[in-house]
């Protein structure tokens, strides 16, 4: 068949999510909650559904409610807040808003592939700054890369995926105070760590903080993002926004969710717990290097990551292979689940290792 593809877009390789048909035992790949909603909110959802969902209408495209529980959920203003189809939606979103064809975007590497993707898919030039020692983010070579291409956005991941780590406060600072773009900091793990940079906000017009409903909040199934930012900006961000992209009954999900607050704050902590209790036992395993992280996953390198990768699929356990990437050489991520998923993932290491 005749590639009608655009030619600058031949070339282009997407975001593998991986098989998601095969049943696991124990899927530990996508940085997902290990829980469920909430019972409470399934059945207050379900009695949304039976006394009426109106889901013949179209749902507010303006998400108001949601942005107002949003609000209150980070001490900040409705008008801050644009809401989209999951995070991946916000970035491309911001992407088509800033980005002209041919312009720089700045994000780090290893990270999150889509800032790539959608910077090539909107014809810019991507410009990957690699991370230092230990994953550490290098604001030298951020500036340098800023002064020399001149670019519409930079995106910055923390903690980044798929290494854990954290850029520091007063580096965004630095980075945002000297760039006359956007910059713009991922947070879809920001739960997991201690601090955000929506405090920034108010000294940072040109700033935008990236947060998601996916991961702590545990609802990945149904796609709710959001961004934080000035109101000014918000404006000009939602300017090209589809109309209606958040259905309705993720709206009310989200809502709910955040209404039960008290069941997220228990499980962040479980995750943070069950963190830990992974990353001291895989360190004490020879042959495993376990890096440091901030969000609900780790990062380790084996001798030979394809091998060990296939060898826990075997065993009934997904995580995600790094090995193609020539930063994570020979790197797993596996993400934290629940006390029997984990130690079930450190039986299987120390029968591989061994």
């Amino acid at each position: 068949m005749k590639n009608y593809l655009r030619n600058d877009l031949i070339d282009l390789v997407p975001y593998d999510e991986g098989d998601r048909t095969r049943i696991y035992k124990y899927k530990l790949d996508a940085n997902e909650s290990p829980w469920d909603i909430p019972e409470r909110v399934k059945k207050a959802l379900a009695k949304e559904i039976m006394s009426g969902g109106n889901f013949n209408r179209y749902p507010d495209s303006n998400c108001t409610l949601l942005r107002k529980y949003i609000g209150q959920y980070c001490n900040v203003f409705p008008e801050q807040v644009v809401v989209g189809s999951g995070s991946d939606e916000i970035i491309q979103i911001l992407v088509t808003a800033f980005v002209n064809k041919g312009d720089y975007v700045i994000c780090p590497t290893p990270s999150f592939g889509m800032y790539r993707i959608f910077t090539s898919i909107s014809g810019g030039k991507s410009v990957e700054i690699p991370l230092a020692k230990n994953f550490q983010y290098d604001t030298e070579n951020i500036n340098s890369a800023i002064n020399k291409h001149k670019p519409k956005l930079v995106f910055l991941c923390s903690p980044n995926n798929p290494t854990g780590n954290v850029i520091e406060v007063n580096q965004v600072l630095e980075i945002t105070k000297n760039f006359d773009g956007i910059v713009v900091v991922d947070e879809a793990y920001g739960e997991f760590t201690q601090g955000t940079m929506i405090s920034l906000l108010d000294e940072c017009p040109n700033l935008v903080v990236l947060k998601t409903f996916s991961k702590a909040l545990g609802l990945a199934g149904l796609r709710i993002g959001y961004c934080i930012c000035a109101p000014e900006l918000a404006k000009q961000i939602s300017k090209v926004k589809p109309p209606y992209n958040v259905n309705s009954f993720s709206q009310k999900a989200a809502i709910m969710t955040l209404e039960n607050q008290d069941i997220v704050k228990e499980r962040i902590s479980e995750i943070l717990r069950q963190r830990e209790f992974l990353y001291q036992t895989l360190k004490q395993i020879p042959g495993i290097d376990v890096y440091p992280s901030e969000a609900n996953f780790l990062l380790i390198r084996v001798p030979n990551g394809t091998m060990t990768w296939k060898k826990l699929m075997d065993k009934g356990i997904l995580v995600r292979n790094f090995s193609h990437n020539p930063h994570l050489e020979n790197c797993l991520r596996v993400t934290v689940g629940d006390q029997m998923a984990n130690q079930c993932f450190i039986d299987a290491m120390k029968e591989i290792m061994g």
